[in-house]
């Protein structure tokens, strides 16, 4: 009898332990890359202004241009339901374009949009096991772009602000504390985004 009793408490002990890890890991931080960048703000009111305005009735055009994908880290925080965690995420991104002189095609200067975004972020786990979870993520938020160009003698240096989000309909990571994750979905982050994460 005396061993059933002390199998019992060791084993209680046991889940006491594992349960007790398990509550541990409720943060998370993670680094990631994505490529195919919504940029929406800018999307729209520059790809207006500049293909109609500046492109269409103005003298210069942009070309060659570059993009640095999204770089992000992001902390989310779990709640007592283990599927349900809350967080923030910043990001950064770029692009580069040439100034090109309509009239001979010849290069007169360049610019460099930079884009910085902080948005708080939700994510639920639809599958949630030790080694292994299947994820969508939500976030919303604001990017402020930062706009430096160089045309011979003129250059500016502006600044604007606009609404920004994160939609990832599915994201997938695995392993144990340290871990690997990979997203699909639509935003600032990017419609294809990988990464690490530690969990602690």
């Amino acid at each position: 009898m005396k061993k059933i009793v002390m199998m019992v408490v060791a084993a209680m002990m046991a889940t006491m332990t594992v349960c007790a890890q398990n509550e541990d890991l409720k943060n998370e931080i993670g680094v990631s890359y994505g490529a195919g960048l919504s940029m929406i703000g800018d999307g729209i009111g520059n790809g207006i202004g500049n293909g109609l305005i500046e492109q269409g009735l103005g003298v210069y055009k942009w070309d060659n241009q570059k993009q640095f994908g999204s770089l992000s880290v992001e902390y989310f925080r779990h709640l007592n339901n283990p599927k349900l965690a809350v967080g923030v995420i910043g990001s950064f991104s770029r692009c580069s374009e040439d100034v090109i002189l309509k009239s001979d095609n010849v290069k007169k200067g360049d610019r460099a949009r930079n884009y910085f975004t902080v948005m708080p972020a939700i994510k639920y786990s639809w599958i949630n096991k030790k080694h292994f979870a299947l994820y969508s993520k939500g976030a919303v938020g604001i990017t402020v772009m930062n706009v430096k160009s160089n045309q011979g003698t003129y250059s500016s240096n502006d600044s604007k602000v606009y609404f920004a989000f994160q939609a990832s309909l599915v994201g997938v990571e695995f392993g144990g504390k340290l871990r690997g994750f990979v997203e699909a979905g639509v935003g600032e982050q990017g419609i294809v985004l990988a990464g690490l994460k530690y969990k602690f």
